[in-house]
């Protein structure tokens, strides 16, 4: 709160009091002579309204009797009576010169409806509708109010109407017409002004200005006089004096007379004066008595601010000598018992506070240290002398300065004590206090300072914890625990005792009671306080036995009584899961059958004792087809099936097992022979071929049977597996569906075959084995080359030149198709862009293996393999096998639409071979159809094969497809396809397949001749 000098408090209140009294007197005056000349004012108003009216009433009399006067006219009369206008005329010229009728703006005489008018010099506008305004209807005699607009300006006329009649027969001859313009230089305002020595005159109708004189100091406009309905108005320029008006019937009209005011100017002069000289002699009385006011004061005054002023900060006050007067003696020996009082308490507080093992601190609302003791120093490593008037946020960490920021703001936004946990970096590391924050208020109950107190929880809050984390170890642990006293009752149990026990807490005694009862030598170990540990059997309240892995010790105690700790672990999932395991290692989990572990151990036992037996590998036929077309769900139905029918087939003593995938063995003991052992798989076979009903779907399968047979071949389980398999394999080369008896041939192919392909893996790492040749596709007439087909070859250094059909159906058995299919492309790719650089561009073609066409990166291989030969894409086409491609078309359309979209061109290879569909035809993205070679064998000669050719022809013409014929050997072929509409050809009679540079050598001679055939 602002503190104020008594002197100058005691001068401001003496000076308010004359002040006041002053005013007062001069403000009675003052009003009072202010009401008199307003009833002054009132009483002028009524005297100028008389003159207004008086006034206003002669002239407008005067017009009267000077209209009728031209009215009475016999002249006019006799005109009228004629009905010639020129008389008329001529008598109405001249009469508004005369100084009677310079107050009339305008004549107008009517008889039926001719109209003749006179207007005066003096009318502003001369242009006035005058005959449309008479025509307007009014009552005769009357003064009326017409308000018209010309040329947009709005006017206002006064008008009367007088009958002119003939004496002799009291016949109305014409009537007259008298206009008064109250608009611009009416000559009422005019007189108004002279008459009242106005400043300001002003005539208005409806808060419109009609007419106004206003004198050049007047500032005031015309609407703003005559836009007041109140009689007499103050104002600046004077006093405003309104009246209504009215005219016979005329409309009401207000006339604003501005005269000045001087008497209310002196008035407010003498008042202001008056004041003025008031204010001056309250300075001048209000001065003194302060100049002798405070020289008996100051001394007595000045005495109390020393001695306030000379207080020590600490020890005691000295006392008060007193001075001249009682008052202020009485004021200083109060102060002086208040100062040791206060001295006193701080003497208290000082001990409480500086030897108190808690931190204690006092801040300011600006955040600044007011008062801290030694121990919060030595907290924040400093001493209170400098931490005293510092900022808390220089003293305190990022994280526990904004923690005490934000709780000051809530202290201060609901003025109630705080709580909460920091943690602070002191000398003896970091500490853990609970800190309590509460306000300090003013006298105006508002906080102004913050105090706090800190005390150190940090061992307490480990205890607390580690106590904490201790009962929920026990609590949530899934072993049950109980502890026992000497005599076994329960002290204390966990949770999952109780759920073990299905009993509650409180029978926790007799539960333990009888499994001791049960287990004695647990109830042994007890009593010699050692620990003990074995399974055993609890019984729970339900009657359950579960299998238990109990440990069992004494508690040590620092007084005599003894205690004891048992823990159950459940261990009846363990032995579950043991006999889950071991079935999981022996059998498979789909349909129940032994695995092949358990399979290879029941034949290594049968091989010990058996004197004969027989091993049957099963694999079931096109089963990827079946899981792609009906769902992998359906797929292990049909397996489980299998199963099921393949244990019908055989003994009980016989073992089933399933290898995996959709593989199948069968070890049929006692049976050595081929014919039984053929028996059974026969069996088996039409077991396994019968349909399938898998619930929304009925399927058929079929499978491919191996048979190994002992002791004919002495070998040992691992061998006869293997036997059966090649058996198995060399069925399914034969046709499937069929069952095949192993034999040493069958071993000896199979041997082949992986020296085969390992040869074919060394070539595909050499790279000098494999090579690509190209056949030249031509066009029909044979005389131009418009293409090339690429064929790999493998000239293997131990078997020659290996033919095709030797090495890529074992290339796509082993998945090495889809490394032979990269590279056939790649070397395609850069030869075609040899023969372009060379002048010689022509497309080639490329195979495309299924496997390929279902690769990840075949995309990216094409991608690849055009960039790095930099060959247009336009110049590659690959070409796809027909009953692939019908088989797989949901697969495939979506990687041949992207193919087509890079620009590379796609054909249909051995057309004809398989089962095509015209609806999923038209859907591929095609170029070209290649006809198989088997169309043209008994071509031409064969009716039949010469409709379908044609027909093959003209559908794929129909398509948009062109169509080429693959094995042409003979000119009769030719020209059969020429006169069919065919496109190109390519086969034995116009060329074979051959290196690139005889290619080359081809493509520049049939370019040097044009027109030669080859």
């Amino acid at each position: 709160m602002r503190a104020w000098r008594f002197s100058r408090l005691m001068l401001a209140l003496l000076l308010v009091l004359l002040a006041v009294v002053a005013v007062t007197l001069l403000s009675t005056a003052y009003l009072g002579s202010r009401q008199a000349l307003l009833e002054r004012t009132q009483q002028d108003h009524a005297q100028y309204r008389r003159i207004l009216e008086r006034v206003v009433a002669t002239r407008f009399a005067g017009i009267r009797r000077y209209s009728q006067g031209i009215a009475e006219r016999a002249e006019l009369v006799s005109a009228l009576s004629e009905g010639s206008p020129q008389r008329v005329d001529g008598v109405l010229e001249g009469l508004l010169d005369d100084g009677q009728a310079s107050h009339i703006d305008a004549l107008v005489v009517e008889r039926d409806d001719q109209r003749h008018r006179v207007v005066s010099a003096s009318l502003l506008v001369p242009s006035l509708p005058l005959d449309a305004l008479s025509r307007m209807p009014a009552p005769l005699e009357r003064w009326t109010t017409l308000n018209t607009r010309w040329q947009g300006e709005p006017y206002s006329l006064l008008r009367l109407i007088l009958p002119i009649v003939e004496p002799s027969l009291g016949r109305v001859v014409g009537r007259l017409h008298a206009f008064v313009v109250l608009d611009d230089g009416f000559w009422l305002t005019h007189e108004l002004q002279g008459l009242f020595a106005a400043r300001a005159v002003a005539l208005g109708v409806d808060g419109r200005p009609v007419d106004a004189r206003l004198a050049a100091e007047v500032a005031v406009t015309p609407a703003a006089l005559v836009d007041r309905d109140d009689p007499i108005t103050f104002m600046p320029e004077g006093i405003l004096h309104g009246y209504s008006l009215q005219i016979g019937d005329s409309d009401t009209y207000r006339a604003a007379l501005l005269l000045p005011d001087d008497d209310f100017l002196a008035l407010r002069d003498t008042y202001l004066d008056s004041l003025m000289y008031a204010a001056l002699l309250v300075v001048v009385v209000g001065v003194g008595a302060m100049v002798l006011l405070r020289r008996l004061a100051a001394r007595s005054l000045d005495d109390l601010v020393r001695y306030a002023e000379a207080v020590p900060e600490s020890g005691t006050a000295k006392p008060f000598r007193g001075g001249r007067f009682q008052e202020f003696n009485r004021v200083g020996r109060a102060f002086e018992t208040m100062l040791q009082r206060i001295r006193e308490r701080d003497k208290y507080l000082d001990g409480i506070i500086q030897h108190a093992p808690d931190l204690i601190f006092v801040k300011d609302r600006q955040d600044r240290y007011r008062l801290v003791n030694d121990r919060y120093a030595w907290a924040v490593h400093g001493t209170p002398s400098a931490l005293v008037g510092t900022r808390v946020t220089d003293r305190l960490d990022e994280t526990v300065a904004a923690q005490a920021t934000r709780t000051d703001r809530h202290l201060i936004e609901n003025g109630e004590p705080v709580q909460y946990h920091a943690s602070l970096p002191t000398p003896d590391g970091t500490r853990h206090y609970l800190v309590t924050k509460f306000p300090i208020l003013d006298d105006r109950g508002e906080a102004y300072l913050i105090g706090g107190v800190a005390t150190d929880v940090t061992d307490l809050r480990q205890t607390q914890e580690q106590l904490q984390l201790a009962q929920q170890v026990f609590a949530e642990t899934a072993e049950a625990i109980i502890v026992l006293d000497a005599r076994h009752r329960a002290l204390l149990t966990n949770r999952a005792f109780a759920e073990m026990s299905a009993r509650p807490a409180a029978h926790a005694t007799g539960v333990i009671r009888d499994f001791l009862l049960h287990h004695p030598e647990v109830a042994r170990a007890l009593a010699d306080e050692r620990r003990w540990q074995g399974q055993c059997e609890f019984m729970t309240g339900e009657g359950e036995r579960l299998p238990v892995l109990v440990s069992a010790a004494s508690l040590p105690s620092e007084d005599e009584c003894r205690r004891h700790m048992l823990l159950f672990s459940d261990i009846s999932s363990l032995k579950v899961v043991e006999q889950r395991l071991e079935r999981l290692a022996w059998y498979d989990s789909l349909t129940g059958l032994a695995n092949r572990s358990l399979f290879t151990l029941r034949l290594d036992e049968a091989l010990q004792g058996e004197a004969s037996l027989s091993v049957l590998f099963i694999d079931l036929d096109r089963f990827k087809d079946i899981n792609d077309r009906y769902g992998h769900p359906l797929g292990d139905e049909l397996l489980r099936q299998v199963a099921d029918r393949l244990r019908t087939c055989t003994q009980a003593r016989d073992t089933v097992a399933r290898f995996g995938g959709d593989g199948f063995a069968v070890l049929l003991q006692g049976v050595g022979q081929e014919a039984p052992a053929m028996a059974i798989a026969q069996r088996i076979l039409d077991a396994l071929s019968e349909p399938y009903e898998l619930g929304v779907a009925r399927c058929f399968s079929s499978a491919s049977l191996g048979i190994a047979l002992a002791p004919s071949q002495e070998a040992s389980a691992e061998m006869l597996i293997r036997y059966a398999d090649q058996a198995m394999y060399e069925a399914k080369a034969q046709g499937r569906q069929r069952a095949m008896v192993f034999e040493p041939a069958i071993d000896e192919r199979h041997q082949v075959r992986l020296r085969m392909e390992a040869g074919l893996h060394h070539a595909l790492a050499a790279g000098d084995e494999l090579f690509v040749c190209f056949q030249p596709r031509f066009d029909i007439s044979g005389d131009r080359v418009v293409g090339a087909e690429a064929l790999l070859r493998w000239q293997s250094p131990t078997r020659g030149l290996v033919p095709p059909s030797t090495f890529i159906p074992l290339a796509e058995h082993s998945g090495l198709i889809v490394e032979l299919g990269r590279f056939v492309l790649g070397e395609a790719c850069r030869q075609a862009a040899a023969w372009a650089e060379a002048g010689c561009a022509i497309p080639v073609s490329v195979n495309l293996s299924p496997r390929q066409l279902h690769a990840d990166d075949l995309i990216r291989d094409i991608h690849a393999a055009i960039r790095q030969a930099g060959l247009s894409p336009r110049m590659l086409e690959l070409e796809l096998t027909e009953t692939h491609v019908m088989d797989n078309i949901d697969r495939v359309l979506p990687v041949l639409h992207q193919i087509r979209a890079m620009g590379v061109g796609l054909a249909i290879d051995d057309f004809g071979t398989g089962y095509s569909s015209l609806a999923y035809l038209k859907r591929l993205p095609i170029e070209l159809l290649k006809i198989d070679r088997s169309f043209l064998a008994d071509v031409p000669g064969d009716a039949d094969d010469e409709i379908l050719l044609a027909a093959i022809i003209n559908m794929a013409h129909n398509l948009g497809f062109r169509v080429l014929a693959e094995g042409v050997e003979t000119e009769r072929q030719r020209r059969f396809l020429a006169e069919r509409g065919c496109d190109e050809l390519q086969g034995f009679l116009l060329g074979r397949p051959q290196s690139p540079e005889q290619l080359m050598a081809t493509l520049r001679r049939v370019s040097g001749v044009p027109g030669s055939r080859i």
